[in-house]
């Protein structure tokens, strides 16, 4: 059995925006949901920024769903090592790669990206 290939540098720092912005949201979502509607903005906007990294992941062909999770989940044990000025300088970093990203992208990304971000922000603001 062949060995997985080494992630590229723009794989790890992928599946680090990703993760950064996942511990973001999270909490932003907690937030929403005791009460700080005024926070509804912000967490769709940072949902949007995640879909924008994983959109451009798969459109440059990365489409290993199953790598790019591991290669997410790593990131995420990996933060963990991360003080909480490193991990917020890392999110607002991510969340401006990740609005040049949406910038950058066609109407059609856009409206896909935005789907997903709208879905997810369903998921988290339903979940108990």
């Amino acid at each position: 059995m062949a060995a997985a290939p080494v992630p590229t540098a723009r794989e790890l720092h992928t599946s680090e925006c990703v993760a950064a912005l996942e511990v973001s949201t999270d909490e932003l979502a907690k937030q929403v949901k005791a009460g700080h509607q005024e926070l509804r903005p912000v967490l769709a906007s940072r949902l949007e920024f995640g879909a924008a990294f994983i959109g451009d992941s798969y459109l440059r062909g990365e489409r290993d769903e199953a790598r790019s999770q591991a290669l997410l989940a790593s990131a995420l044990e990996a933060q963990k090592t991360l003080s909480a000025s490193e991990l917020l300088s890392r999110q607002d970093l991510c969340a401006g790669e990740g609005r040049q990203l949406l910038s950058d992208s066609n109407v059609v990304s856009r409206a896909v990206v935005s789907n997903l971000a709208k879905k997810r922000m369903s998921k988290l603001l339903s979940s108990q």
